[in-house]
């Protein structure tokens, strides 16, 4: 038994060493180019009707967890009205791209 996790360990070992040729030395070389850069700007919008329609969904569900009998649905329909109301009163900022500048960039690899 002893020998044949011997035999078994050495199979692995040297099943992990893979030669693939000799060492090579990279170099390092500097590639220069044109590269297109975003130039980014800000998008002030108001509310998607999805938004405020997801608004007074969650403020139903909140309003739901509130009162009992008649006064629950008065609290859900209290809370579907505020959360509609309170999104569809904010307004989105976005980050978006306005446009490319070109710019000259150096970079190293090595080869």
């Amino acid at each position: 038994m002893k020998n044949l996790f011997i035999l078994f360990s050495v199979v692995l070992i040297a099943g992990c060493q893979s030669v693939t040729g000799p060492a090579v030395i990279l170099k390092p070389v500097k590639i220069c180019e044109d590269v297109k850069v975003p130039i980014y700007g800000v998008l002030d919008r108001p509310s998607s009707t999805g938004e405020v329609v997801a608004g007074a969904a969650v403020g139903g569900i909140a309003g739901n967890q509130f009162g009992k009998g008649s006064g629950k649905k008065a609290m859900t329909l209290l809370g579907a009205i505020l959360g509609g109301s309170s999104q569809a009163n904010s307004r989105k900022r976005e980050k978006v791209i306005v446009d490319y500048k070109t710019e000259y960039q150096c970079r190293t690899e090595y080869k």
